[in-house]
């Protein structure tokens, strides 16, 4: 033991003399004193003792210094010399190469030239990191510095975003990530599920606003509350339905729309039908029509109810002429004025004057001559009259006249 003790300054020694040279300079002279009494002559050559090395003194000679001393002179008061014989910075600097050299600054002060005012050195990683509430980004120069989580968030999600515990984005209230960005929830449940979808806040999902539902498709739809009815009558002209509901037996009176072919129709007279009544149980304008085995659908146009089991039937139109009533305005009686008698003359007798039973009449004095009557040109119709009375044949009146004319004859 005690020879341990004995040897332990020897090796040492020699330890510090093989990993821990010292400066050397020439000898001059044989005297190494005006490099300081550290200084010594080994083999023609001034070198300092163990701990000290050829360095600059205050008036700018070399001198031997202390290996701290010349770590300060050379990086500043923030270095220190190491075990190895070498210079170091203390904790919390690091090297940084300035106009006059190499120095020992503060590892903060690296950090923040390099990462901006929010940045700080870490000891634990010996690296720059940023304070509570920054993280390392980009600023609007495309630098990478240590900016707000906010910001952070904003450049990576859009404006409507922020920051949570935990280093985490998330997008402000009533906005949801839709395409790598923030957007309206509204807008990007409505893209995504059409017009009847809207956002749950409190679910944070999309949802089917009240009567409407996801399809197959994850469309919101108006939820249909199908029912069946038969079909009882169509009309004369095909545009009309009578339809029984097979639930509660009511009638109705339906007007289609298109999309349902008459063809079609027809088959289902007597069969069942189906009516999507959407989210109430009555038909009504709102509802669809739905030939199930056809595959063809259309919207009611009209909805009446009804207690007739079918259509009346059409009645023949009847058309009946009546001619246009004429007035008839009689035409005037015609005046007739008869033609004085003339003789008539009987071949093979004896010459017989017709004598006039009035010729006494008209000789004697006392009987007033009557003129005789103006003749008038009868009208058309009058005409008409005066042929048939002249062609009525004269015998009645010759025998008449002979006979008044024989009685005559007797007595005179």
């Amino acid at each position: 033991m005690k020879y341990v003790l004995f040897s332990l300054p020897i090796l040492l020694t020699v330890f510090i003399t093989l990993f821990f040279p010292a400066n050397t300079v020439s000898a001059q002279f044989g005297s190494c004193s005006e490099y300081g009494y550290q200084a010594f002559e080994q083999n023609g050559y001034c070198v300092c003792r163990t701990g000290y090395v050829m360095g600059t003194g205050y008036s700018g000679q070399k001198t031997c210094v202390s290996q701290s001393q010349y770590c300060t002179d050379s990086y500043g008061y923030n270095a220190r010399a190491t075990l190895s014989g070498g210079c170091e910075c203390r904790s919390g600097y690091q090297i940084k190469n300035t106009y006059s050299g190499q120095e020992c600054v503060s590892s903060d002060s690296l950090c923040k030239d390099s990462y901006g005012l929010m940045s700080k050195f870490s000891s634990l990683t010996n690296s720059c990191d940023c304070l509570a509430g920054y993280t390392l980004g980009t600023n609007s120069l495309g630098k990478t510095q240590c900016i707000s989580d906010d910001q952070a968030c904003k450049d990576q999600l859009g404006i409507h975003s922020r920051s949570t515990y935990g280093d985490q984005c998330q997008c402000s209230y009533g906005y949801i990530i839709d395409g790598g960005k923030c957007v309206n929830a509204e807008t990007v449940c409505r893209n995504r599920h059409g017009i009847y979808a809207s956002y749950n806040d409190l679910g944070t999902k999309c949802e089917c606003d009240s009567g409407y539902t996801f399809n197959d498709a994850m469309q919101c739809v108006k939820k249909q509350n199908s029912a069946y009815f038969t079909l009882l009558d169509i009309s004369d002209d095909g545009d009309e339905l009578l339809i029984q509901s097979q639930q509660n037996y009511q009638n109705y009176i339906i007007e289609y729309g298109i999309g349902c072919w008459d063809y079609a129709i027809e088959t289902y007279e007597g069969l069942s039908l189906v009516v999507n009544m959407g989210t109430d149980f009555s038909v009504n304008m709102f509802d669809d029509l739905v030939l199930p085995n056809h595959n063809q659908n259309c919207s009611l146009m009209g909805v009446e109810r009804t207690s007739n089991d079918s259509f009346p039937e059409a009645i023949a139109e009847t058309y009946v002429y009546t001619p246009p009533v004429q007035e008839y305005a009689p035409s005037p009686a015609p005046t007739y004025n008869p033609e004085p008698a003339q003789p008539i003359v009987i071949p093979n007798e004896p010459e017989v004057w017709e004598e006039n039973p009035l010729s006494d009449i008209q000789a004697s004095d006392d009987v007033v001559a009557v003129p005789e009557p103006e003749t008038t040109t009868p009208s058309a119709a009058e005409s008409d009259v005066v042929n048939e009375v002249s062609n009525t044949p004269r015998f009645k009146e010759g025998i008449f006249s002979r006979f008044f004319s024989f009685i005559g004859g007797l007595f005179n």
